[in-house]
């Protein structure tokens, strides 16, 4: 709808020189079940019980008639709030897609800054010492210390935050790969994940550039580690820097293909309970 809207702004969404993160963020369509709760409509491949290192299976039919929601985020660097409403409001209609013919009328639009919600999401981080990510679409996580874009099944603390802190860094115009390797190890020490992690993620296959490739939805726990979270609040101020970077995952999602529909997580503290066992300190730099 946007780029149908706008043809110019086909320019954002294609690949750019020098690999960095892309500054726009679109979601698969969310329905409203019953009970209030969004569910993530998208194909997937149904591979066989013996399919574990590749997936060759068929390929799940999606039908869509009713009323969807979706998401889209971006930085205001290079999108301007009105050009994104006019091109939406522009780009409604019928079309042809995916070999289908497609009416879509454009119900309601709703604008919403994420920075204050961010600021209330970090604030009860630290009071609670627990934070719930839900990967709300398929999510394809970078391992950002190695070349691959797609290939971190784990969902450890810095494959999660990897590209929120890539984007944030870049937005304001601080990214090197030494400053980025001293923030996400400091993550990584500030958020442990809890065993539970394997049992709350799943692993679904998605087709994204014409071939099966794994993803992983569901949710993850991370709880504060309190020894690293005190040596860090006396270099910055870790509400303000939490805050930040959760407006970039909100606002731009987690891991690659995130202007192709992946990656999209919702934020929440979670309410006080059982910390996660702390690391114990050790000589670390």
């Amino acid at each position: 709808m946007l780029i149908r809207g706008d043809p110019s702004l086909a320019s954002v969404f294609e690949p750019r020189a020098g690999d960095p993160p892309k500054p726009v963020h679109t979601t698969p369509l969310f329905s409203v079940d019953e009970n209030g709760r969004l569910r993530c409509v998208y194909s997937y491949v149904r591979c066989g019980q013996s399919s574990t290192a590749k997936c060759s299976g068929r390929v799940e039919p999606v039908r869509l008639e009713g009323r969807y929601h979706f998401y889209l985020g971006f930085s205001t660097s290079v999108l301007e709030l009105d050009r994104v409403l006019a091109a939406l409001d522009k780009g409604a209609g019928c079309f042809e897609f995916a070999g289908k013919q497609v009416c879509v009328s454009l119900d309601a639009i709703n604008v919403a800054d994420p920075s204050a919600t961010a600021s209330k999401i970090a604030e009860k981080v630290l009071e609670t010492g627990r934070v719930k990510i839900t990967l709300a679409s398929p999510a394809m996580l970078r391992d950002p210390f190695k070349r691959a874009k797609h290939k971190a099944l784990i969902p450890t603390v810095m494959n999660l935050f990897s590209t929120p802190l890539y984007t944030m860094l870049v937005e304001k115009g601080l990214y090197g790969f030494k400053a980025f390797r001293r923030q996400i190890v400091m993550l990584h020490r500030v958020f442990n994940e809890p065993y539970t992690v394997l049992k709350t993620v799943n692993l679904k296959w998605v087709v994204y550039k014409k071939k099966p490739e794994p993803t992983l939805t569901g949710y993850v726990n991370l709880y504060v580690n309190k020894h690293y979270l005190e040596r860090y609040s006396e270099q910055l101020d870790m509400k303000e820097y939490l805050a930040e970077l959760t407006a970039h995952a909100i606002t731009l999602g987690v891991g690659v293909g995130r202007a192709t529909g992946f990656g999209h997580v919702f934020v929440e503290a979670g309410g006080p309970g059982p910390e996660a066992p702390a690391q114990k300190p050790g000589n670390q730099q």
